[in-house]
């Protein structure tokens, strides 16, 4: 059985031609859209990037990018949230990390996201509960790329939280990814 709110939210989701793109070009494509060093693709797969990439609309770029992590919607415990945000290998992304890159959208009781990767995951289920059971207070993915630098980030990086936000059920949260993605893409073409 599925969740009413997960089968509504994937209906909102645009359906486009083409498939996704998998993990290691995507997290290549959203790092070097928020700038960041993509050290993982030789300097010819990176310019084959970039074309690709300006030939993307937000709405595509959030379709393509759908395989890039596991999706956990878990349980914290209210006293446990700011233990877990703090923890150095659990990046802030979507509406957690929203006000800092710049996303036109506030959330006041809005879930936690981050990504960590699955030791981290596994850890923090033992130190801090974690459970699927409850209502949802907690979004973990779990990127499906092993070689992202996450330790001691701030938050992830602007385009990985803009694809985060576009995957919200919620217009408004959705619309503030999209122009965030809309903006970096039409920064390629500068």
């Amino acid at each position: 059985m599925l969740d009413e709110d997960a089968v509504e939210g994937r209906a909102r989701l645009p359906i486009t031609a083409g498939r996704a793109l998998a993990p290691r070009t995507v997290w290549a494509a959203l790092w070097q859209l928020s700038g960041e060093d993509v050290d993982w693709l030789l300097p010819a797969d990176r310019s084959r990037l970039l074309t690709r990439l300006r030939g993307y609309d937000a709405e595509r770029l959030v379709a393509a990018s759908r395989d890039r992590a596991d999706r956990h919607e878990l349980r914290v415990l209210p006293a446990y949230r700011d233990r877990l945000l703090a923890t150095a290998d659990a990046v802030p992304s979507g509406l957690t990390a929203a006000a800092a890159v710049g996303a036109d959208v506030v959330a006041a009781e809005a879930a936690a996201e981050v990504y960590c990767t699955a030791g981290t995951l596994d850890a923090l289920r033992r130190e801090l509960g974690l459970s699927e059971r409850g209502n949802a207070n907690l979004v973990v993915r779990v990127p499906r790329y092993e070689r992202l630098g996450l330790t001691g980030r701030a938050h992830m990086p602007a385009a990985v939280v803009a694809v985060d936000l576009a995957e919200s059920p919620d217009v408004r949260t959705r619309r503030a990814g999209l122009d965030l993605l809309a903006a970096a893409l039409g920064d390629l073409t500068r």
